[in-house]
């Protein structure tokens, strides 16, 4: 199916959504800072098709990651979904950074996979 960097710190999530992902058919790359996230960006050839993003993350926001994916014209095309428990900083990504879609914590396990399947098909908005 698709390719999907999550982005986010909390270990124990990240394989939960690592699990429900894989069995979806895709490809997951997890990540749990974002230094490092815009490290694996600058180094991959391939871009994600779906970066799920949290907002908090050790020693820096998400907010960085959006900002770096939505300046580099090869990522461009990217869907960035957040996925956050703090509302307010979640609408600010999708409002004034230009983040794809908001999903508040805890994110229903159908939820996810409806919405990563819809940001993956082309054609159709996250």
């Amino acid at each position: 199916m698709g390719t999907i960097l999550i982005v986010e710190d909390d270990a124990d999530l990240c394989e939960v959504y690592r699990d429900i992902l894989e069995s979806e058919g895709h490809n997951i790359d997890i990540i749990n800072s974002a230094s490092k996230a815009v490290d694996y960006l600058i180094r991959q050839r391939n871009r994600p098709d779906v970066v799920l993003l949290d907002m908090q993350l050790p020693g820096d926001s998400g907010l960085i990651v959006l900002g770096f994916i939505r300046r580099l014209p090869r990522l461009a095309k990217t869907k960035v979904v957040i996925a956050s428990g703090y509302p307010d900083l979640a609408k600010q990504a999708v409002e004034q950074w230009g983040a794809d879609l908001f999903l508040r914590k805890p994110v229903p396990f159908d939820t996810l996979t409806t919405t990563i399947d819809q940001c993956i098909t082309a054609g159709r908005p996250c």
